[in-house]
C-alpha cells in the first residue's frame, strides 16, 4: 500500500451525528473522500463536494471499468468510493460492508471508528431535518441491524453520541487516530 492511504472510516447508523462529526474533522485539516452515489441530491448538498451525484447508467459504466473500492446499496440507490477518490488523512462515511471492502483494501491502515446514538435522539435528528415519518421508521428498523460491532471486521474507537459535544468527539477521534497512526504505521 502508498503510504499516503491513511484514512479515517466514520460508520453510524442515520442521525448518528458522523455528518456533523466528519465536518468538525474538515475544518481540522481532514480530506473528505466523496463517495459517488446514484440517490437525489438533497436541498443543502453541493455536487462534487458532498457525493458525486451520478445516473444509474454513469455509477454502472464505472463498475465496468473497476473503479470503485466498495460499493453498497440503501434505500435503492448505489453509493461507492472510487478508487481515485482515496487521499492522504482521509475521511469517509460508509456503512459496515463499505467499511468491510476499504479494511480488505487498506488493511491497518484504515482507523475505524463507530458512532452510536439512541434510536430516540435518532430518530429526534430525522424529524428535524424534515425526513418523512414513514422513512423514519423503516431506517431505526434496518439501522439497528446493519449498524452492529459484529457487522465490522474491525473497530478502533465505538464513540456514543447521545448528548455529547461533537467537537468533543472529533476531537477523541483526532487524538486516537494520531496515536493509532504512530503505533501501528511508523514501521
Amino acid at each position: 500500500n502508498k503510504k499516503e492511504d491513511k484514512m479515517i472510516i466514520l460508520i453510524g447508523a442515520s442521525a448518528s451525528g458522523k455528518t456533523e462529526i466528519a465536518k468538525i474533522l474538515r475544518t481540522q485539516g481532514y480530506k473528505k473522500c466523496i463517495t459517488t452515489t446514484t440517490r437525489p441530491k438533497r436541498v443543502n448538498e453541493i455536487a462534487g463536494a458532498d457525493y458525486y451525484f451520478v445516473t444509474k447508467k454513469e455509477f454502472n459504466d464505472l463498475l465496468l471499468t473497476n473503479s470503485f473500492i466498495e460499493v453498497t446499496g440503501y434505500q435503492n440507490n448505489l453509493y461507492g468510493l472510487q478508487k481515485k477518490d482515496l487521499t492522504v488523512d482521509g475521511l469517509v462515511i460508509v456503512d459496515p460492508n463499505g467499511a468491510n471492502a476499504i479494511l480488505r483494501v487498506l488493511g491497518k491502515e484504515a482507523f475505524v471508528v463507530l458512532i452510536k446514538s439512541s434510536k430516540k435522539l435518532r430518530k429526534e435528528r430525522m424529524l428535524k431535518r424534515k425526513d418523512k415519518m414513514e422513512d423514519i421508521k423503516i431506517r431505526l428498523k434496518k439501522d439497528d441491524k446493519i449498524f452492529k460491532k459484529r457487522n465490522i471486521s474491525r473497530v478502533n474507537l465505538v464513540l456514543n453520541n447521545n448528548d455529547e459535544s461533537l467537537e468533543k468527539l472529533a476531537t477523541i477521534i483526532k487524538q486516537k487516530y494520531q496515536s493509532y497512526k504512530i503505533e501501528n504505521l511508523s514501521q
